[in-house]
């Protein structure tokens, strides 16, 4: 009767470990079926009392999570053993509970050793008897699923009797243990993100730059593999976005993951701050079973004229160069001041930027203030959404900040081929861009290089886009103070945009239905040569003054004449350079200004004007070479083909070079007058 009650006891405190399992992540029951191998006693002759027996062990195993080396363990066991030269056998009962430690040196392989103590019952046919026991053991457990594990090791047991050992003995157990818990082994697995609003316009910028975080959590005892986490919109993705791969991930470690986004355009739909659906996917395996959880989560979409400063490079996404408005726009003007090469000493790309801002002017674009969003306030606070219009859009109104004229202007230059920077000080933005001057150049052109900004020898032009109702050489005048202030207290940005373009991708967007009706052709072109005019006015006005005290001093008066003809045909100013160059002709004969005067007629487009004072000059030097180039250029425009293959001739004879650089076509062919470039570059002093 005491050993039923005792049995019943051990049996309940064994299965009492199943409602713990609803608790913990780590409890087990444990099948062992056992050959017991006996040590002793021995008999008086050496014989062991016991021979070789069996039996099994059924056990419960519980592991705390704050200690996952540590385990305890309650257990029941049987065994039969029996009596050396005897028919009789003893039966073995016992119960009781253990302590241990783990060594883990991969996810399914464990090493494991235990002591612990309990009661056993030795029954007979000589009686029953109960005791305490002692116990050690050392098993390697091999995991093959989450709920499952192979185990095979070995227990040495010591039973008791009052002053002597009643068996003693080693036995081996190869048996299945089955983890009560283990359909959720492995879901202790957190995401937690923490994702930043999206704004529309870098929507194509997240797909290598995160719009947030998500920390990775494994709350296991074993590490996970094969991680995989993955974002997804769909409203505003075609399909989700990988964000880690990593083969590993160790227990109890987090992971700080980077948000990805591969949004597609529909995005940019959004003009009304909005919010949105989305979903963090982590995959994993867990002991080789595949798991995959899924965690919503809400985006926050911004409105897509939104942006913050923290960094000023991101202005240059709103420079949208392709945008149909602006290529409308800024190659008109482009081709009319291309056709206009009157002005030799300043190179195309800085005449048309002068074009585009006077184009400007003339379109009726203004400054005005946004008092919602002010630069000067918003530019300081990095995290405050600012309202940008794109190019289209302020074509459309006529009217901007600072920043939507910066933008306006830089997308215009850059959309006809001239690189453009968005420069910043603080409290202002506006535009440089690059003069396609060298500095040795760009110091014979303007009289004062002050007034531009040097990086890898380009030399770049500021532009104060505010004052585009003052005019090109104002705006000049303003911007390159404003530079010169910044710099000196070491607070001015300077950021090519096609350099942030590599990190902020610039939209496919226009304004649909936005009409651009330019003003006149002879409105414009009025509006632009003025301004050159002034400006090339401007560069020049010391250097005029010196070569008209030569003049007048009467020293080698022509010769100083004609060299200040140069200086004006140089700069565009043909109606002063023909007055100077008719001076020496006319004081001395100068056949040098003849020259000249040919060149100022061919830019002008009269070729047969041209044509004579050419010959003219070569009536007094037969090989002068900018006379044989003018005079080739002249009928080869006039389409005197005899003649241009007659003057071809001598010019070949006399320097193959030349023929090389302003014919590659050859003697075969001359051209109408429409369709010859009117430059030129070698002048007589």
């Amino acid at each position: 009767m005491r050993f039923a009650r005792s049995l019943a006891l051990a049996a309940a405190a064994l299965l009492a470990v199943v409602p713990v399992a609803a608790q913990s992540n780590d409890v087990t029951l444990t099948v062992l079926p056992t050959v017991a191998l006996p040590i002793g006693p021995t008999l008086p002759d050496g014989l062991p009392y016991f021979e070789i027996g069996g039996g099994g062990t059924l056990r419960g195993e519980f592991t705390p999570q704050a200690l996952p080396w540590l385990f305890g363990r309650a257990f029941l066991d049987y065994e039969l053993l029996p009596i050396t030269n005897s028919s009789q056998s003893v039966s073995f009962v016992s119960g009781g509970g253990a302590l241990g430690a783990s060594f883990t040196p991969t996810p399914r392989l464990s090493f494991r050793a235990s002591a612990g103590a309990g009661v056993y019952w030795a029954m007979a046919e000589a009686g029953t008897v109960s005791n305490p026991f002692f116990e050690g053991g050392a098993e390697l457990l091999l995991r093959l699923s989450p709920t499952l594990a192979a185990s095979l090791g070995a227990r040495y047991k010591y039973l008791t009797v009052p002053d002597d050992v009643l068996y003693q003995g080693v036995s081996m157990q190869l048996g299945l243990a089955y983890d009560l818990a283990g359909s959720r082994k492995g879901t202790a697995i957190e995401l937690k993100p923490a994702l930043e609003p999206v704004y529309p316009l870098f929507y194509s910028y997240y797909d290598a730059n995160p719009l947030g975080t998500a920390v990775l959590v494994n709350g296991e005892s074993l590490p996970v593999d094969k991680v995989r986490v993955e974002f997804y919109a769909k409203q505003y993705m075609d399909g989700p976005r990988l964000c880690l791969e990593a083969s590993r991930l160790a227990s109890g470690a987090t992971l700080d993951v980077p948000v990805y986004a591969l949004f597609n355009d529909s995005i940019f739909r959004v003009t009304e701050g909005t919010k949105a659906a989305g979903e963090l996917t982590v995959e994993y395996y867990y002991l080789g079973r595949r798991t995959v959880k899924t965690i919503p989560v809400t985006l926050t979409v911004q409105n897509r004229n939104a942006m913050t400063w923290d960094d000023d490079r991101k202005a240059a996404a709103f420079v949208t160069a392709k945008d149909p408005a602006v290529l409308g726009f800024a190659k008109n003007v482009a081709s009319m001041v291309r056709a206009d090469t009157t002005s030799q000493a300043l190179s195309v790309e800085f005449r048309t930027a002068l074009g585009v801002f006077q184009a400007l002017k003339a379109y009726g674009v203004g400054y005005a203030i946004d008092p919602n969003t002010p630069f000067k306030s918003l530019s300081e606070k990095n995290d405050e959404v600012d309202f940008l219009q794109f190019p289209g859009q302020t074509l459309s109104y006529r009217a901007g900040d600072c920043d939507d004229l910066s933008v306006l202007y830089a997308a215009l230059l850059e959309s006809v081929g001239v690189e453009a920077a968005l420069v910043t000080v603080p409290g202002h933005i506006f535009v440089a861009f690059n003069s396609g001057l060298t500095p040795e150049n760009a110091a014979r052109a303007f009289s004062d290089s002050s007034g531009t900004i040097v990086r890898d020898d380009k030399v770049w032009v500021p532009v104060e886009v505010t004052m585009v109702k003052d005019g090109f050489v104002r705006a000049w005048s303003v911007a390159a103070t404003e530079w010169r202030d910044g710099l000196a207290r070491d607070q001015a940005g300077f950021y090519p945009i096609r350099e942030a373009w590599k990190t902020y991708e610039p939209v496919g967007f226009s304004e649909g239905g936005v009409m651009v009706a330019l003003p006149s052709q002879d409105v414009l072109l009025n509006s632009y040569r003025s301004e050159l005019d002034k400006f090339s006015r401007n560069q020049i006005v010391a250097r005029v003054a010196s070569l008209q005290a030569q003049i007048n001093s009467g020293k080698d008066a022509d010769r100083a004449a004609n060299r200040l003809g140069i200086l004006y045909a140089q700069f565009g100013l043909l109606d002063d350079a023909m007055a100077q160059f008719s001076y020496a002709i006319n004081k001395t004969g100068l056949r040098e200004a003849m020259v000249n005067m040919g060149n100022v007629e061919f830019l002008q487009g009269d070729m047969a004007a041209a044509r004579v004072w050419y010959e003219r000059s070569l009536a007094k030097a037969p090989g002068d070479l900018a006379s044989l180039v003018g005079l080739s250029r002249s009928l080869q425009a006039l389409g005197d083909l005899s003649a241009f293959q007659s003057a071809l001739a001598k010019l070949q004879e006399a320097s193959p070079a030349l023929v090389a650089r302003y014919f590659p076509e050859g003697s075969s062919t001359a051209r109408a007058s429409e369709a010859v470039e009117r430059n030129v570059e070698l002048w007589n002093e």
